[in-house]
């Protein structure tokens, strides 16, 4: 049973550095390194990688090793199609079933997510993107995370277990670690249309207006999922 445990506690561990692009699409991740990353032996990182490959998370290679899964650009917009969907009847479910307590959380988060953008926006007009300075890697975590909690806070809201669900099992492995890791390519103009994307769902969910609600995010997945589509295919040829 311990060892059961400890497997799953590795399981959680390694996804969320996947989920936070700290370990990037693509990426090998070899079983010495992450036991003593980790503190165990190798036997519990063994079985836990076994575990993510059947989550689809990481690919299990008889000769290559275990990389992190990196899907391809047509993964990436089909995955995007259904997420818009999916996503876009979650906001509209919300915005009927939303508190005001819960908007006012939301127009705080979109608040740090703007200052956010702008000190990203700062830090590169001092320095070359991808800058691993500490406060650049602050605020691209900022970022990361109040567009996380954005999201999470109106899939909450819509009152629907199931599809609650749904958006969490899309949204597993690489489509997160692939948010984070493309972040480091987004530029000025994309990061600002993030923010325009997200005014406007705030806006569309304030107002109460269900069917505004679904085509914000809609709209919002789908240019997401292109512009990821199109770093993956940047970084192919590169």
């Amino acid at each position: 049973m311990a060892e059961e445990n400890l497997v799953d506690q590795l399981v959680e561990k390694i996804q969320q550095k996947i989920v936070s692009g700290e370990y990037a699409p693509g990426q090998k991740l070899r079983q010495a390194e992450l036991a003593s990353a980790f503190q165990v032996s190798r036997t519990p990182i063994r079985h836990a990688l076994s575990l993510l490959a059947a989550r689809g998370i990481v690919d299990q290679g008889n000769y290559s090793g275990v990389m992190v899964k990196a899907p391809s650009a047509k993964d990436v917009r089909d995955m995007y199609r259904v997420r818009a969907e999916v996503e876009g009847l979650a906001a509209q479910l919300a915005a009927q079933w939303i508190t005001d307590s819960q908007l006012a959380q939301l127009r705080r988060i979109h608040e740090r997510f703007v200052q956010a953008v702008g000190e990203l926006s700062r830090l590169r007009s001092l320095g070359q993107p991808g800058d691993g300075s500490p406060e650049y890697q602050g605020a691209r975590s900022e970022w990361v995370h109040t567009n996380s909690e954005f999201h999470t806070i109106i899939y909450g809201a819509c009152a629907n277990a199931y599809l609650q669900k749904m958006i969490e099992e899309l949204q597993l492995g690489s489509s997160r670690g692939l948010i984070a890791s493309s972040a480091l390519g987004m530029y000025k103009h994309r990061m600002e249309k993030n923010i325009v994307h997200h005014d406007a769902i705030l806006v569309a969910l304030e107002a109460r207006d269900e069917l505004a609600a679904r085509q914000a995010m809609a709209t919002h997945v789908l240019e997401s999922g292109e512009f990821v589509a199109a770093w993956l295919e940047n970084q192919a040829r590169s």
